[in-house]
């Protein structure tokens, strides 16, 4: 069990990564693109999204991402890095100008962009979980350079190791 201060690290050095990360995004996507539609936002909020998914994926199948991992990825950076009050703030913004097509195009696509990029990521991380569990054990060194017994044992460990 972790203690409560290395769960609150675990956060607090998730959520400063997220929030740094977020800023400087926005403001890349900004730059770029502009400032009448929250492009920056969208796309921030999508990609935080399909990324919480695919960790939540890996963490529940206790796969690569252990406890202390999962508050810092997905209670920390990605609650820093997407929040539903600057979806809405946007979408007032828009509002309050009079855009009521982009306020409500950028309402609907939010949602469903969300939905679709939750569901590509937990299709992303039950592909991870099965590919990874079927590979069989690789080595860096090639089998041209090892002796005769190791080149036995590895393909013997192969044949023990890979399902059937």
């Amino acid at each position: 069990m972790l203690s409560v201060w290395r769960r609150m690290m675990a956060v607090l050095c998730g959520g400063f990564c997220g929030a740094i990360t977020r800023y400087l995004l926005g403001m890349l996507i900004q730059g770029y693109l502009g400032k009448a539609w929250p492009y920056d936002i969208f796309f921030i909020n999508i990609t935080g999204a399909l990324v919480l998914a695919l960790i939540t994926v890996l963490a529940d199948a206790t796969f690569l991402i252990g406890p202390t991992r999962r508050l810092f990825i997905n209670v920390g950076f990605l609650g820093a890095y997407t929040t539903f009050s600057s979806l809405a703030l946007g979408d007032v913004l828009l509002f309050a100008q009079g855009a009521w097509f982009l306020a409500l195009l950028y309402l609907f696509s939010s949602l469903l962009g969300g939905i679709l990029a939750v569901w590509l990521g937990d299709w992303l991380g039950q592909w991870c979980i099965r590919h990874l569990r079927r590979a069989p054990a690789q080595t860096s060194i090639p089998l041209e350079s090892k002796g005769a017994e190791a080149q036995s044992f590895q393909t013997t460990f192969e044949q023990d190791v890979t399902p059937s």
